[in-house]
């Protein structure tokens, strides 16, 4: 309790205290003034002279106390009303830019700022202003002046000019925004998700793939742009590592992966397409056959009949051991189809190619059954194979395959 408050109540109880003492001893006191002579009072109107002259004592203190202090009331009203006149431009300026005027929003909230409560949002708001208007130069001075005014703002500052220079496809400058920022905030979900983007955009895959694991812990992007980066990333990774003619270095790489990773069919097909660029088409193959004997797959199936092969013959009882299980796989018939074709046996691919194509119309397919037929010189029957690929082209309506005539036996 401070000295002043302590006066103040011991003042009050001696007040009350007189008071009660002179109404318990009404009488009438006489005041001499020396030689000038006496004069007769009441107690009571004693207690009212008193109370009148401490009331008037009062408002001559406050009177004084006052005077001492309007030079300091003058500043703060002029203060309050510096700070009302800058919070009514920063809400004008807000409604502006939400209004889309960005010249005006952008003079609106830089006109008081000095004056404003909250600096920081003003040059927040204003950065954004100037972006919209594509003036950058002044979006990063304003940004750099939110700094200074911004004391443990930082990471929100540096989210904002990510954003925006992400948006304005300054992805160097964003990168290095991110990286800082993540400094500052390892854990920040919102910047990892960012960063993961601009590793996207750069193509740089080895970063990107370090990043997918946590990206995926924390369901920071949706499955859909996960599965794209990922696949983005194994393919450019695996690509500039068979660049290099390297296939251990391949494969070190992929035993790296998780498990989850490696059982993906796109997953699988870009190692091969990367092994088969490194030379080593023998494991290429193996991983295929590996991959589609524990979990049928038609993408699988589909590549293997496309890729080249170590001996094609083994490779061709190899599916047909396939087709005792999966005698309805459409791909699977075209993978037979293609095998045949590439071991040159073309009264074998013939029936593999019709069979596929009345169960599962393909554009390729079509293509490749038409060069056959013309290859063996079945001009009337490559031409309707023609037309049923073009047609199906355009309609996306598959129709019956029937041709008009049998190719003879070679």
């Amino acid at each position: 309790m401070s000295l002043y408050v302590l006066l103040f109540f011991i003042l009050i109880a001696a007040i009350i205290w007189l008071v009660s003492f002179i109404l318990e001893h009404v009488q009438t006191v006489t005041i001499t003034w020396g030689t000038w002579g006496s004069y007769a009072i009441n107690t009571t109107h004693l207690l009212l002279l008193f109370i009148i002259a401490f009331s008037l004592f009062y408002i001559f203190i406050w009177l004084l106390k006052s005077l001492f202090n309007i030079k300091k009331n003058l500043r703060d009203y002029q203060q309050n009303r510096k700070t009302l006149r800058a919070r009514q431009t920063l809400t004008q300026g807000l409604i502006a830019f939400i209004s889309g005027h960005w010249v005006e929003s952008e003079a609106l909230l830089l006109r008081h700022v000095n004056d404003a409560e909250t600096p920081l949002l003003n040059y927040l708001a204003a950065a954004q202003a100037a972006h919209m208007q594509e003036n950058y130069d002044n979006r990063d001075q304003y940004l750099k002046k939110a700094t200074e005014k911004g004391n443990g703002a930082q990471v929100a500052i540096a989210v904002s000019q990510a954003q925006m220079q992400l948006s304005s496809q300054q992805i160097e400058q964003a990168r290095a925004t991110l990286v800082h920022l993540l400094e500052l905030s390892p854990n920040h979900l919102y910047a990892t998700q960012l960063l993961a983007k601009v590793y996207y955009q750069q193509e740089d895959w080895k970063l990107l793939i370090e990043l997918l694991p946590k990206l995926k812990q924390q369901n920071l992007l949706k499955q859909k742009v996960h599965s794209k980066f990922e696949a983005s990333a194994l393919k450019g990774i695996f690509q500039l590592t068979a660049l290099k003619k390297q296939p251990e270095a391949l494969q070190l790489l992929w035993n790296k992966l998780p498990q989850s990773t490696q059982k993906k069919p796109q997953a699988i097909l870009n190692y091969t397409d990367a092994l088969l660029t490194a030379g080593d088409a023998q494991l290429a193959e193996k991983t295929i056959l590996n991959n589609l004997n524990k979990h049928w797959d038609t993408s699988l199936v589909e590549y293997f009949g496309k890729m080249e092969h170590v001996n094609l013959d083994q490779s061709i009882q190899q599916a047909q051991n396939w087709l005792v299980q999966q005698d309805n796989s459409p791909e699977l018939l075209f993978c037979l189809a293609r095998l045949y074709r590439k071991n040159k046996q073309w009264e074998k691919s013939y029936p593999f190619y019709e069979s596929g194509l009345n169960r599962m119309p393909n554009t390729e397919c079509y293509l490749e059954f038409a060069e056959l037929l013309t290859q063996l010189k079945d001009q009337e029957n490559a031409m309707i194979c023609y037309q049923k690929g073009l047609k199906y082209c355009v309609t996306k309506k598959g129709e019956t395959l029937s041709l008009k005539s049998k190719v003879a036996s070679k």
